[in-house]
């Protein structure tokens, strides 16, 4: 939602009353043209008559000068915009990018070039931003807590480092060493994990510490984050699961997942309710090993136990992927954060 800053209440009453003002001041000149009984009338009241025209005026006159007011402060923008425009007459590189002749440029300093903060490029001309046409693109500048990064549009479906990005979603890039990398994007319908679909809509993420490296070179540690954030499920370790977050090496390989069962689901003894949280990967429970998956109901919400007692809210349940409880533990045990989730995502 876009945070809008509306004037006080009082602000439009004065607005309707300069206005009522106004037109009874015009209607009263009008009469007066055309009326000789009101010419004779004001003659033998020239001071009651004084008074009450220029109270009009005064009052009248607010609502024009506030719509003045805002032509000029209009006009004054509309000047600064257009000295902060820039079109490019030939292919020139800007600040690392790439753009064709007929770019046009907002600057954040009139001259400067290597200062715009948005780039619109031709119809039928796309710029090339890491081998991605785009339409146009956002610039922000490096902060102490980020690089530089670049906002990228795009017409249609395209790849990035083997992940089809979708276009009405903006692909992220960051400078590194004067050259955009590819930082996050929203998948399109095409993309596969383990030879099932990846949800569309699904965010992907490079991992920032590997961000500029060789996908060979990423080392051990994860190179992508997913989170699905729709409706739609997806199976992971035999498991369907909404809200999922999932962290892959460089070969697209599990490391871990965290999400919510989408439906009443059963492993080995246990049996859990729509809505479970299942963790796998980097456990801090006791007694983990990998592979095992953590299980905690939500609240409200009990894990039945064949033969054994419920596992009720505030407790989780250790499994290895055979389905052998290790351990029922306390969430404060497992590392689970016993309270309400708040995820701030793209």
């Amino acid at each position: 939602m876009i945070p809008v800053s509306l004037p006080g209440g009082n602000f439009y009453v004065l607005m309707a009353v300069s206005l009522a003002c106004l037109s009874t001041l015009l209607t009263w000149l009008a009469v007066l043209a055309t009326s000789r009984g009101a010419r004779h009338w004001l003659g033998g009241h020239r001071r009651l008559g004084t008074i009450l025209m220029t109270a009009l005026a005064l009052l009248g006159a607010i609502f024009p000068y506030q719509q003045l007011g805002q032509w000029l402060d209009a006009e004054r923008d509309a000047q600064a915009d257009a000295g902060r425009r820039s079109v490019l007459n030939q292919p020139t590189r800007v600040a690392g990018v790439d753009m064709p002749a007929g770019t046009v440029l907002r600057l954040a300093t009139p001259g400067e070039l290597s200062t715009f903060d948005r780039a619109r490029f031709p119809e039928g001309q796309p710029g090339l931003i890491h081998g991605l046409e785009s339409t146009g693109l956002y610039r922000y500048a490096a902060t102490a807590r980020q690089p530089e990064t670049l906002s990228v549009e795009i017409a249609r479906d395209q790849a990035q480092e083997g992940w089809l990005c979708a276009h009405g979603h903006r692909v992220e890039f960051v400078m590194l060493g004067g050259q955009p990398r590819f930082a996050s994007c929203h998948l399109a319908i095409g993309n596969q994990l383990d030879r099932q679909p990846v949800p569309p809509g699904t965010w992907i993420q490079v991992d920032p510490a590997v961000r500029g490296q060789p996908i060979e070179q990423a080392g051990a540690g994860a190179r992508w984050l997913l989170r699905t954030e729709g409706s739609e499920p997806m199976e992971v370790e035999r498991l369907s699961l909404l809200k999922l977050e999932l962290r892959l090496d460089a070969r697209r390989q599990l490391l871990g997942f965290e999400g919510l069962l989408s439906r009443e689901t059963a492993l080995g003894d246990m049996t859990y309710p729509a809505g479970t949280r299942v963790l796998s990967g980097g456990l801090r429970a006791a007694g983990a090993q990998p592979g095992d998956l953590l299980f905690s109901a939500s609240r409200g919400r009990v894990a039945r136990r064949a033969g054994g007692t419920d596992v009720a809210a505030g407790s989780s349940v250790l499994q290895a992927p055979d389905g052998a409880v290790r351990a029922v533990l306390s969430n404060r045990d497992a590392g689970v954060l016993d309270v309400a989730a708040v995820r701030v995502g793209p």
